[in-house]
């Protein structure tokens, strides 16, 4: 899980500096499609058409949660727009919440620190149950929604602070039902 994690750091690093107009760079629009295009432009093309909501890109780390459900608002809106059913949504929230807190996390509070770490294993394994027997289809969504919320050079520093705290970590994929009701 460490290995992954990392990759998807370092995935998260090069989307983020793309997202924040960091790189000028073409990139695949999917592995191995041969067509390439500027990922600021593709997002842009998406969200003008509303097949993305539009991303909240301020400097806030924290972003705007008008309702207050512990997701940020457009992450609320992208998980409400995506074709999955009631049951995977409710699990892609119950991840975007702990994503969420991790970001905002106080790295230097242990206890906080492995409150979340299991708090993130419940969502995900909860988001791949959701997708059964599909479970890898619950984890891409996982990542997505991570993605999403790392989706600026701050947030993305936060979370890598987050994730270094952890480093070293341990922790069991829990048992039973981990959704939250």
């Amino acid at each position: 899980m460490n290995a992954l994690h990392n990759g998807l750091i370092l995935w998260l690093m090069a989307a983020a500096l793309a997202a924040c107009g960091g790189s000028d760079r073409s990139a695949p629009l999917a592995p191995g499609s041969g067509t390439s295009s500027n990922l600021g432009t593709q997002s842009q093309t998406l969200e003008a058409s509303g097949q993305q909501p539009k991303p909240d890109r301020s400097p806030d780390i924290k972003g705007p949660d008008t309702d207050n459900n512990g997701i940020r608002d457009d992450i609320d809106a992208w998980i409400a727009a995506q074709p999955i059913t009631d049951v995977q949504k409710k699990a892609a929230q119950q991840a975007a919440r702990v994503m969420q807190l991790e970001i905002l996390a106080s790295t230097g509070n242990k206890a906080e620190l492995d409150r979340l770490g299991n708090a993130s294993m419940a969502a995900v394994k909860c988001l791949g149950d959701s997708f059964m027997p599909d479970y890898q289809k619950g984890l891409d969504l996982s990542a997505q929604i991570e993605a999403i919320t790392a989706n600026t050079k701050e947030r993305v520093k936060k979370y890598i602070s987050y994730n270094r705290a952890r480093s070293g970590s341990t922790g069991r994929l829990p048992e039973g039902d981990t959704c939250e009701p």
